[in-house]
């Protein structure tokens, strides 16, 4: 290599070693949004929550929680599931049974505290007649699945919720079903019809559960607690 060529190479080095050394480090003052995407390719900053629940929904994913009102007393809990064929309870089962109180710490504190559940969460996810369920409170979660009949390719099942949730003692209150469409004959195509929100003995509701031929409904109880041999004084 001849001089003129070495004394470029080593020109070209140094402005280089140059450049390098005059580059800052500075603290990233963007948004962590900016940060993650920084080409915005999500649109994130224009993705609202129903966006993006519905695009779970389209995934087969629904998020439910219920309200259970204010308790005051420990009860006993239990959320059962119901399966209905031709409008009769061929099947029952429990998907859990506990009580109404969860425990929990505060800061500072080195025992920890009781306090009573107000709602339920239910998370589903759903492949044509089955659903895999998650059901969550502030004291546990567990899984458990529905999968019911399917005798027609038109045939196709939804959730309903049920707007009036609050417990009631020693009574039965539905939170939600997974209910099968049904043929209209009249026009030949499958049909699911009634309110959104349920509501027991309201026309759109009863029409509802009167037509599918087959549903689960998942309901709980509140009832007392079982008097122990102690406080009866045994």
């Amino acid at each position: 290599m001849n001089t003129k060529a070495i004394s470029i190479l080593i020109l070209f080095i140094t402005m280089t070693l140059a450049t390098l050394q005059a580059q800052e480090v500075r603290p990233d003052g963007r948004l962590q949004l900016l940060k993650e995407d920084s080409q915005n390719s999500y649109e994130s900053n224009s993705i609202t929550n129903l966006d993006l629940l519905q695009a779970l929904d389209f995934a087969g994913i629904q998020i439910k929680k219920f309200n259970l009102g204010e308790f005051q007393e420990r009860y006993q809990l239990h959320l059962i599931t119901e399966t209905y064929k031709d409008d009769k309870v061929v099947k029952t089962d429990t998907i859990f049974s506990g009580d109404n109180r969860y425990h929990h710490f505060q800061a500072g504190e080195e025992d920890y505290f009781y306090d009573y559940l107000d709602q339920l969460k239910f998370i589903t996810k759903d492949d044509d007649s089955k659903s895999e369920i998650r059901l969550h409170t502030y004291a546990m979660s567990t899984k458990f699945k529905i999968e019911l009949e399917k005798w027609d390719d038109r045939q196709f099942y939804n959730w309903r919720s049920f707007g009036e949730t609050t417990w009631k003692l020693n009574k039965k209150v539905p939170l939600m079903v997974f209910a099968s469409s049904w043929e209209d004959k009249h026009y030949n195509f499958h049909r699911f019809c009634g309110t959104v929100i349920l509501e027991e003995g309201e026309e759109g509701t009863e029409e509802l559960l009167q037509e599918s031929p087959t549903y689960v409904l998942i309901s709980y109880i509140v009832t007392p607690m079982p008097v122990t041999d102690e406080e009866n004084g045994d």
